[in-house]
C-alpha cells in the first residue's frame, strides 16, 4: 500500500497537467483521496472564477487517484458534477473522493470540492473502469 501511494503521489508532482492546475495531493489511502488547487488566473473563466472543467478535472484526478490505492490503474467511464456554488474568492479549492463501490471491474467514487472556508462549491460522481496495469513502484 505505501509503494502504491509514493507511486501515485509521484504521478501528481511530475504529470505536466495535474502541475499546470496546480494539484496537490494531501492524503490518499484506501477509497480515499484528498487534495487542493490553487486559485490561478489562468484557470478562471471570462467572469473571473474558476472554470468548471478545471473543478471537473480536479475531481476526475483526485477521484482516479483514490481508486488506484487498490493496487490497479483506472480510467474513466463516466463523471457527473453539480457545480453549486461559484468558485471564487478563494485561494485554494479542497477536492475529497470517498469510495462508494469497488467492484471486479468498476469502481464508483463520490467527490466534493470546497473553498478554503469549507463552504461545498460543487458535488459528483465518478465511475472508473479498473484496468488489469497494476500500480508499480
Amino acid at each position: 500500500m505505501e509503494k502504491t501511494e509514493q507511486t501515485l503521489r509521484k504521478m501528481v508532482d511530475e504529470n505536466d497537467y495535474m502541475q499546470f492546475l496546480g494539484i496537490e495531493l494531501l492524503e490518499v489511502k484506501q477509497g480515499y483521496a484528498l487534495a487542493r488547487m490553487k486559485y490561478k488566473k489562468e484557470l478562471t473563466n471570462p467572469y473571473g472564477m474558476l472554470h468548471g472543467g478545471s473543478l471537473y478535472s480536479l475531481a476526475d484526478i483526485v477521484a482516479g487517484t483514490a481508486a488506484c490505492m487498490n493496487g490497479y490503474y483506472v480510467t474513466t467511464v463516466t463523471g457527473s458534477m453539480n457545480f453549486m456554488l461559484p468558485a471564487e474568492g478563494t485561494e485554494y479549492i479542497y477536492c475529497e473522493a470517498e469510495q462508494l463501490r469497488y467492484g471486479k471491474h468498476l469502481a464508483v467514487f463520490a467527490v466534493r470540492l470546497k473553498d478554503d472556508k469549507e463552504k461545498l462549491l460543487d458535488s459528483g460522481e465518478f465511475t472508473f473502469f479498473i484496468t488489469e496495469h497494476k500500480v508499480l513502484a
